[in-house]
């Protein structure tokens, strides 16, 4: 007797408070429960600490594609990081020994507010200054002071120098610094050296927001993924492998990929179509309406190039939904051969591709 290995999903990942939903996971991850495929929830907070070095050993372990593994971090990128978010508030006449305010309404006291001004950016260095806002709610009126610290970011440049490649330098005016309170004094002290901390950990961690769009990409592009939500997704069983080792890479990340097995029924399949045919809709539009403008504006060829492009990615994701789930296209796969026509003609005008090239 012969028997048909069909790609299965793992047992459930989710336990939740609910009998019925319980059940339902346990009835569905079977070996003979025919599946579409899972709804994944997507979920990344505030990351665990991860370098490049250790994602990349575990896209090598996991056997993960390593083309969607992120960038090393850049200097530059963590100085933007470790300044932009250097910013306090807090009320003006503080006991030092005590903390707290000795004003008692806001609206006739004054508040400080600790925050970094953009000075230069050129090719050769960033500045930002760590100044002192004063606002007086007697009168209205507020006052900028001198800066109390300034933040320099000197590039290195170089033929074999990674670009935003450099050095963060902080140098604090004593001077005024001196002239507040104690208590000011700490606070001013505090922000800067965790402007040092934040800038020394975007140095060698990758941040959460590349961490979420490695995995959105992995989702889509790799594992074929529809974005039913924000955060959920579809993805067919044939990728049921590789969204377990995502998962997986996942959870070390300190992020949750969780997924809910989707039964193979009509009302499943009509959900999912509808949703790719509202994305896939989506982009065709977006598409149609820049080849019109650059119709209109008069085509350059490196623009051309760009939407041919992402004409490419959306055909190539509407041949993969038809051919993971055997539907048909309908009138996307019309709109797709209108928008092939336009652009031939796009590329005829700029004297590019042929015909057998779109």
């Amino acid at each position: 007797m012969t028997t048909t290995n069909k790609p299965q999903l793992a047992r459930p990942d989710l336990h939740t408070g609910s009998r019925q939903l319980n059940a339902y996971l346990r009835e569905h991850t079977g070996d003979d429960v025919a599946l579409l495929g899972a709804v994944v929830l997507m979920s990344v907070g505030k990351v665990e600490p991860v370098t490049h070095a250790e994602l990349r050993n575990w896209f090598t372990e996991l056997e993960l594609d390593p083309a969607y593994l992120p960038n090393e971090p850049r200097a530059v990128d963590a100085y933007e990081r470790a300044t932009g978010s250097a910013r306090t508030k807090y009320p003006l006449g503080l006991n030092p020994h005590t903390g707290r305010k000795k004003q008692t309404h806001e609206k006739t006291g004054q508040t400080v507010t600790l925050m970094m001004r953009h000075v230069v950016r050129d090719e050769t260095r960033v500045v930002r200054h760590l100044v002192r806002e004063l606002a007086d709610h007697a009168d209205e009126a507020l006052s900028y002071e001198v800066k109390l610290a300034e933040a320099e970011f000197e590039r290195e440049i170089g033929p074999t120098i990674p670009i935003g490649s450099g050095e963060m330098t902080l140098t604090t005016v004593d001077e005024e610094i001196g002239r507040l309170d104690p208590t000011e004094r700490i606070t001013i002290t505090e922000l800067i050296a965790q402007m040092r901390k934040d800038y020394e950990h975007h140095c060698r961690y990758i941040p959460s927001s590349r961490v979420s769009k490695m995995l959105r990409d992995y989702l889509e592009r790799r594992c074929a993924g529809i974005r039913l939500q924000n955060g959920v997704y579809f993805v067919p069983r044939q990728h049921g492998q590789a969204l377990s080792a995502l998962r997986e890479l996942a959870g070390r990340c300190g992020a949750q990929l969780n997924r809910i097995p989707l039964p193979d029924t009509a009302e499943q399949r009509a959900m999912v179509g509808d949703a790719f045919n509202a994305k896939c809709g989506a982009d065709l539009d977006s598409l149609a309406r820049d080849i019109a403008r650059e119709q209109a504006g008069g085509a350059a060829a490196y623009r051309v190039a760009k939407l041919h492009k992402r004409f490419l990615e959306v055909k190539r994701e509407a041949e993969e939904y038809q051919a993971n789930l055997g539907a048909e296209l309908g009138d996307t796969a019309a709109r797709l051969d209108l928008i092939n026509t336009q652009m031939a003609h796009l590329f005829a005008s700029v004297g590019g591709a042929d015909d057998d090239e779109l």
